[in-house]
């Protein structure tokens, strides 16, 4: 297998997308990482994905060493640097990987270019159903400032989500992973701006399941049983109706791009 590459850009107007390249295979595989993560989530599955793939880990705008210089990043911008990579390395079809807020550019891409699109990895995915709390909080102008606003003062908001906890309307987990996201101003500000940056990623569900059985994309969806933030209710919901699919419940939380992932993605790939 080839070793993890050094630090790598793609020119694409006027920003700098970085990305890491690792992987022997003959298919190209894209993968986006989570909220707050970088490029380097992804090298843990080369033992298991390399000899099939050809794997380019992407640094999200706003995260890790991608410049980004726009307000916003665009199903459109994303459809572009894909279509850059594929003529850099002279493919025409692709694979996707994304966790988590990666899961949202998968669905992005999967808009954009159905035709060309191979197989398509969901892990503990955001974006296959619509956040009424994150549409409050980006689409509406007041919603946004309301949200700006518990940037800059947290405390209320923080004692509502102690007492929802406390109710038993929100589990613990969640209230831990709400104080962990938002835990001081910085991080506070940088939700928002990821999340208003990204605001053209917002999922049509019903779309999203009809490209998929149009263009026979396989589709593989991995979810954590004891996740509570994108719990596997969510994959279940969305896989119905769905041809050339696999639902793969694991025993885990979250965070589950790590080692072990490896034996289940080829079990799912030799089914």
């Amino acid at each position: 297998m080839n070793p993890i590459s050094e630090n790598l850009y793609l020119n694409y107007d006027s920003h700098k997308i970085h990305y890491i390249l690792f992987g022997s295979g003959q298919k190209l595989l894209f993968c986006f990482h989570g909220f707050g993560e970088n490029a380097y989530n992804f090298p843990v599955l080369e033992s298991g994905l390399g000899k099939i793939y050809t794997i380019v880990s992407i640094d999200l705008p706003l995260h890790g060493l991608t410049q980004w210089n726009n307000e916003f990043f665009l199903k459109s911008d994303l459809k572009n640097i894909i279509s850059l990579f594929l003529k850099q390395f002279n493919k025409e079809r692709f694979s996707l990987m994304g966790f988590s807020l990666g899961g949202k550019m998968v669905i992005g891409a999967l808009n954009e270019l159905p035709e060309q699109i191979d197989e398509l990895f969901l892990i503990a995915p955001d974006g296959l159903r619509k956040n009424i709390w994150y549409n409050l909080a980006i689409y509406p102008a007041w919603g946004r400032k309301l949200f700006l606003h518990l940037v800059r003062h947290p405390e209320k908001y923080f004692a509502a989500v102690k007492f929802l906890s406390w109710l038993r309307i929100i589990p613990s987990s969640l209230k831990k992973f709400i104080e962990s996201q938002l835990a001081t101003e910085e991080k506070r500000k940088f939700s928002f701006d990821v999340w208003y940056c990204i605001k053209d990623f917002d999922t049509d569900v019903k779309t999203a399941r009809q490209l998929l059985n149009e263009n026979k994309i396989h589709s593989y969806l991995f979810f954590g049983e004891f996740d509570k933030v994108i719990r596997p209710v969510f994959g279940k919901r969305f896989v119905k109706g769905l041809n050339n699919t696999q639902l793969i419940i694991l025993p885990k939380g979250h965070h589950l791009v790590k080692e072990y992932l490896n034996g289940e993605l080829l079990k799912a790939l030799n089914k």
